[in-house]
């Protein structure tokens, strides 16, 4: 299957077939790329690859061999005694040194040619690289040549402690002051005593019958006076005859470096100081793309092994698609390829198991081959979860793209149709809603499940490299639901007080919500009992935007879990256990309200029958009758009281609750401003958002009086506040009491209510 697809995208050829603009023959080059991902028996998770280059043409992956030895046979072949400077020229990371070592190995086969290494890095100064250079080549010559230390390495070494790199001037010529270049040495020479001395070793390079060739990397990384030094160094020492210089570099950068010393200050300007210097310039051909396709895919398929990972088919196919239109077009040399499979060496094992694989190993691919635009969606999660629509949707829409903005800054120096490939072809698949297509809610619940970067919950996983606090690894979800399979209700208990240390017990609930689906029976069963018993380790989230928060939403999961189980015995069982076992009070009544059939719904939606639904409606008004026989629910459910009180007098009748309430209130009196205080609920400023408390309005006190007459909670009041009572007041401001306000406020509603006045109906949360 993978074979099929790499080769429907053009990733694989024939052994017979060759590349037409490389001539590189793609032997099996499906098997090589993406071999099916298996588990590896053994994988080191911290082997990353070097940028080491390689030794030997053997080791050529990119049909550089022929380019190499070509090189070194002119070299070697050359009779022309005079000097001679190559430059080769490529971009970091393209493979300069390795062709350098081809060429090394090739030189290495004439007798007559001594191959000569010289590293600029490892001399501080200019006075120590010209000395550095003279050395390391009379102690080559010395080695290669019987005699020659004798004979010539002094003079060498004269010859480079006499000159001074600020004695060569841009044209080439040496002035050399006595007193100043020869210190030190002991005596004074002149020009031309230094002439003698390059014309003796000339001779004796004649006579050894051998050519010397100086290899220089890395130069394009040296900064500006480093690589200035460098070029004044090999224009005076490129004179001497027999000898040759392999200088490999990045020209664009070099070039840059020397323009700010030379002319206008331009690349242009140091490109013509180079052409004063290099007499045969050469630049590296370019790697085929099938080539570098191979080495990346090479590379990931050993990372996912190394980690012991397994991709589903569909995830490769996606994955190899949206490489090669999104990413491809930036793998430009071998060291990315290389430091590409080094990113998801380090990132797959951190996130095994817990995103999907395939998106990981996409965005990783932008991190390296864009950084700026990984950035970019890292700092943008709204823009890339939610599009532009949702923007528009909220007056946002400020007539131009903000995804084509932020592309612009992100990629500035690509065209419009590399960024609307990057768009089309890789941001869209990732992240689809940055497209016009419009994707309802319920896609976030099948991207959740998928653990898509998509998914607003999965979304941070993917650039925090591990799973942030308040967030759960989907591996630990799946460990606790077979933990509570088995486990007897302390234990069960103890498994979810561990998230509750973590703060994450509201992402447990909505990622239990996401597997439902794909559990057992058994392992369902398990997980709803264990939220039922354990209802108040769910937090009761405040805020003016919490619209029933972690509560509601374990209700709705045991919901699912019901709908889950096979219709019938089973799932009434288990229905009945919920409403007579959660706990608290209070979140078995909000299980209770979400198991209820609805009447604006389908009745093929209906979870239980009618007669489950009147004996489940019993099950909990006797449940709220015995919990306030033994302590009074507005102490003991102060937020939920009003509910649970409605709950109670719908199944049991305004009476049953009214004469509870007031034989309470006979022996307790005072006890009626903590009862008026739980029906009256809680606002928010708009301008600072802090909490205020609402007034007691026409809606809360319809509430009140549903439980219990309004002339007996009238009497009450008038007894406890006197006369301050027969003028009530509507607003008493805040200097006083809760009590006191809703004491006025009562009165007062009830009064206008009696005359049929209009009635205060504030905020009432």
């Amino acid at each position: 299957m993978i074979s099929r697809l790499l080769t429907a995208l053009g990733l694989t050829k024939s052994a017979n077939t060759t590349d037409g603009r490389s001539g590189a023959k793609l032997e099996g080059a499906a098997a090589r790329t993406w071999p099916d991902v298996e588990a590896a028996d053994s994988a080191d998770p911290h082997q990353y690859l070097s940028d080491q280059p390689i030794e030997r043409s053997a080791q050529d992956r990119f049909n550089r061999a022929p380019f190499a030895q070509r090189i070194a046979d002119t070299i070697a072949k050359r009779t022309d005694p005079s000097s001679i400077v190559i430059g080769l020229f490529a971009p970091w990371g393209d493979g300069k040194t390795s062709v350098l070592e081809m060429m090394q190995e090739s030189l290495d086969s004439h007798q007559h040619v001594i191959t000569i290494r010289f590293n600029p890095w490892h001399f501080a100064s200019e006075e120590l690289v010209l000395r550095g250079f003279f050395a390391t080549l009379a102690d080559a010559l010395g080695k290669k040549l019987p005699n020659f230390k004798e004979k010539a390495g002094a003079l060498l070494q004269r010859y480079g402690a006499v000159l001074s790199l600020a004695s060569v001037s841009l044209g080439g010529v040496v002035e050399i002051k006595p007193g100043e270049a020869a210190k030190g040495l002991g005596d004074s020479l002149s020009s031309i005593g230094l002439d003698e001395l390059k014309a003796r070793i000339e001779a004796l390079l004649a006579e050894s019958g051998k050519r010397v060739v100086v290899l220089i990397d890395d130069i394009d990384r040296l900064d500006r006076d480093e690589t200035h030094s460098i070029f004044k160094l090999v224009k005076l020492s490129a004179s001497f005859k027999h000898t040759c210089y392999v200088l490999a570099f990045d020209d664009d950068v070099v070039s840059a470096a020397l323009g700010q010393r030379y002319g206008a200050g331009s690349a242009e300007a140091g490109r013509s100081f180079l052409e004063k210097i290099i007499q045969v310039p050469l630049h590296l051909p370019p790697p085929d793309k099938i080539s570098l396709r191979e080495l990346t895919f090479e590379g990931v398929n050993a990372a996912l092994k190394q980690a012991d990972i397994s991709i589903k088919q569909e995830r490769v196919d996606a994955f190899v698609r949206h490489f090669v239109d999104g990413l491809e077009p930036k793998l430009e040399t071998p060291r990315l390829a290389k430091l590409y499979t080094n990113a998801l060496t380090f990132s797959l094992p951190l996130l095994k198991g817990e995103v999907d694989i395939a998106d990981l190993m996409l965005i990783e691919g932008i991190r390296v081959f864009y950084p700026k635009l990984y950035s970019a969606i890292r700092a943008n999660p709204d823009l890339f979860l939610h599009g532009e629509q949702e923007q528009r949707r909220h007056g946002l829409d400020r007539g131009i793209s903000a995804l084509d903005e932020l592309l612009d800054s992100c990629i500035p120096n690509s065209t419009q149709a590399d960024r609307a490939q990057v768009k089309d072809r890789l941001l869209k698949p990732l992240f689809p809603r940055t497209g016009n297509m419009i994707y309802g809610h319920e896609w976030d619940k099948i991207w959740a499940a998928d653990q898509k970067a998509c998914a607003t919950q999965y979304f941070p996983r993917f650039f925090a490299y591990g799973v942030p606090d308040g967030d759960i690894p989907d591996m630990r979800v799946r460990a606790v639901i077979d933990a509570l399979v088995v486990a007897e209700s302390d234990t069960a208990r103890e498994q979810l007080e561990q998230f509750v240390e973590r703060r994450a017990m509201p992402r447990l609930i909505r990622l239990l919500r996401t597997k439902v689906d794909d559990l057992t029976q058994d392992e369902a069963a398990a997980v709803g009992r264990a939220i039922a018993h354990n209802g108040d380790l769910l937090p009761v989230e405040r805020g003016p935007m919490e619209m029933g928060g972690t509560r509601m939403q374990g209700a709705i999961l045991i919901l699912d879990v019901l709908r889950h189980l096979q219709q019938g015995d089973v799932r009434e069982r288990e229905a009945r256990a919920v409403i007579r076992e959660s706990r608290p009070l209070a979140f078995g009544f909000e299980c209770f309200r979400w198991l209820m059939h609805s009447t604006d719904k389908p009745e093929e939606d209906r979870l239980l029958s009618e007669a489950i639904e009147l004996e489940l409606k019993d099950i909990l008004a006797g449940r709220i009758r015995a919990a306030s026989d033994a302590e009074p629910l507005y102490f003991t459910e102060p937020k939920d009281a009003p509910a649970l009180y409605w709950m109670w007098q719908r199944v049991s009748g305004r009476e049953a609750v009214a004469d509870a309430l007031q034989s309470r209130f006979d022996a307790h009196p005072a006890e009626v401003d903590t009862f008026l205080d739980r029906f009256v609920g809680e606002g928010w400023e708009v301008e600072s958002g802090l909490p205020r408390r609402s007034d007691l309005d026409r809606r809360a006190y319809d509430n009140i009086i549903g439980l219990i007459a309004p002339e007996y909670v009238l009497a009450n009041l008038k007894q406890r506040y006197g006369t301050a009572l027969d003028i009530p007041q509507y607003h008493l401001g805040d200097h006083v009491s809760h009590e006191t306000r809703f004491a006025h406020q009562f009165v007062h509603v009830h009064d206008a209510v009696t005359r049929s006045d209009e009635v205060p109906n504030g905020p009432h949360a």
